[in-house]
């Protein structure tokens, strides 16, 4: 297989991944692609390469995936900690970035495996608590695509 068929491939199953998750797990996934751009880009400030690239898209996951997608009115105090903690890791990752620290971006990332941890076993218990039953779920639809309300 070629390369560009590699990657048409590669594109349709990132979208029927996509397409076909539930509100929790497409949370997870923006955790996921999240993560893997931070790290990204960590690497790519460890070997003194550019970094603006993974740098932009972990904080369009975060503005306009994570931030938007939480609802203030049914999340109360959760959303609004979520809010906070999204907000301390943007300006982490802002500083990260400003002063060309990885070190920086070890926190961040850490905080993101254990929220993405969370979501995984919200998951695993609502789909234990339904079997293998599906219930709709509130879906926020943003400028980032289909995203859970939090």
């Amino acid at each position: 297989m070629n390369a560009r068929n590699l990657n048409a491939y590669r594109n349709l199953a990132a979208q029927t991944a996509v397409s076909e998750a539930s509100p929790l797990e497409l949370i997870v996934l923006v955790y996921k692609r999240l993560i893997d751009n931070l790290r990204l880009a960590q690497k790519a400030m460890e070997e003194d390469k550019e970094d603006a690239e993974h740098i932009s898209k972990s904080l369009d996951l975060i503005q306009k995936g994570l931030l938007a997608a939480l609802d203030h009115d049914k999340g109360g105090e959760i959303s609004k900690n979520l809010a906070s903690l999204y907000d301390w890791a943007i300006r982490e990752i802002l500083k990260a970035r400003l002063k060309r620290s990885p070190e920086t971006l070890t926190g961040v990332i850490e905080v993101f495996r254990n929220l993405e941890a969370a979501w995984v076993e919200i998951h695993l218990m609502r789909a234990d608590s339904q079997g293998t039953e599906k219930t709709s779920q509130t879906v926020h639809i943003s400028a980032a695509g289909a995203i859970p309300a939090v």
